[in-house]
């Protein structure tokens, strides 16, 4: 009877460690993937679930930062937009290197924030900050079954 409790609503717990893990608060999913994968929760669920909310939150951070940029920037650092026009420049160019590093800790959420700014697309932020949560997660799952 609580077999279907365990296994499903399980599921909607990583999803959202994992989705607020990748905003900007400081949650370890990993350690969560470890515990699910160790428990014998279906890998591939697990890496569908996890890759999923974590590009969510991340896409999330991309569009606090895109849709919010000219109203914060004009209110609190006005006497920045110039330096701005630099570093737009450079998320412009490597985005899609950036969007991809988003998997890393700390810098990650810099990064998206960063994107947003830039106002860098829409479609390849989402396509690359998701293949670089599934290639964390891969390896995580993979290396799990090492310890």
């Amino acid at each position: 009877m609580f077999d279907f409790l365990y296994n499903d609503i399980s599921y909607v717990g990583l999803f959202f460690v994992c989705f607020l893990s990748s905003t900007l608060l400081p949650l370890a999913s990993e350690a969560f993937v470890v515990v699910f994968v160790k428990l014998d929760f279906n890998i591939y669920y697990i890496l569908f679930v996890s890759s999923f909310a974590n590009t969510l939150g991340s896409m999330t951070t991309y569009a606090l930062a895109y849709f919010g940029k000219s109203k914060i920037l004009e209110k609190y650092f006005n006497s920045s937009l110039k330096k701005m026009k630099n570093i737009d420049a450079n998320f412009n160019r490597f985005g899609f290197l950036y969007a991809f590093l988003t998997f890393l800790p700390l810098i990650g959420d810099i990064f998206a924030l960063g994107l947003g700014l830039a106002k860098y697309s829409p479609l390849k932020t989402g396509c690359f900050i998701a293949l670089g949560k599934i290639s964390r997660y891969v390896c995580v799952i993979i290396m799990t079954g090492f310890i």
